[in-house]
């Protein structure tokens, strides 16, 4: 049985790959290709995690790599050349496969876990899924002109899950995990707001909301779970603004 659970990497980098080739060679159906990938890879997650509905790790395990494999659908989409396209798919199914891995350790095998992977990876998978889900917010803003109140519901949805289990799966306390949950949820989601506002792209608003929501995760992750230190404020300030600067200089404003 644990030759099944064993495999199961393979199969979802499998088939990350083949719905990532199918979107470049079926453009005339995307959704369907999207959702075949997804109830595929879904099925694959649940079957490794012994569909075990009743309990939120399953969900959390379920959710981040489902989410995240959906939002490099969208930014992928989005993508306007064919070596945009490869290296979203290269970077996304690595990252799904090496977090399938880990669930697998963590699961089924535990004595070869290394601790705090599946911590420091939800980490770098949230911080992507905001950046390629807020470039199809911010795209659908700018060029289908979708109502701003849809986008922020989604928007502040997204973030609380994304937010809510990186502190879970940093074993931080339910409450505290709320607490910021909610409130990251608002500070992130106004960002998104007045973002709207700006004049540059979509990428270029993504990027700004994916070094905020960095800039909170690491520091709301570090005092949950009682790691804050001031080096570490330090650290993670500087670096923001340094990412910050680097996306103004570089970005076309009108």
């Amino acid at each position: 049985m644990i030759l099944l659970y064993r495999i199961t990497p393979f199969f979802v980098g499998l088939v990350s790959l083949l719905g990532f080739l199918g979107l470049m060679h079926a453009w005339t159906y995307p959704l369907i290709v999207i959702v075949i990938s997804l109830i595929l890879f879904m099925a694959l997650f649940a079957r490794l995690l012994k569909w075990q509905f009743n309990t939120f790790s399953f969900w959390f395990f379920l959710g981040t790599p489902s989410l995240f494999f959906a939002a490099s659908f969208s930014v992928f989409l989005l993508a306007e050349d064919s070596l945009s396209r490869a290296l979203i798919a290269l970077l996304s199914v690595s990252l799904l496969v090496l977090f399938t891995e880990y669930v697998f350790q963590y699961i089924h095998l535990p004595s070869k876990y290394q601790p705090f992977s599946l911590e420091y990876l939800t980490l770098i998978l949230n911080v992507l899924s905001v950046f390629f889900f807020s470039s199809l917010g911010f795209a659908a803003r700018i060029l289908l002109q979708s109502p701003l109140a849809l986008l922020a519901v989604c928007v502040f949805a997204l973030m609380y899950f994304l937010v809510y289990g990186t502190l879970w799966v940093s074993k931080a306390e339910t409450f505290r995990s709320h607490y910021y949950s909610v409130f990251g949820s608002i500070l992130l989601t106004e960002f998104f707001i007045v973002l709207t506002f700006l004049p540059p792209g979509f990428y270029t608003n993504a990027a700004f909301l994916t070094v905020f929501a960095y800039l909170f995760l690491g520091l709301t992750r570090a005092h949950a779970i009682h790691k804050l230190s001031k080096e570490m404020m330090i650290r993670y300030t500087v670096t923001s603004v340094i990412l910050l600067v680097f996306i103004g200089l570089s970005s076309q404003w009108l």
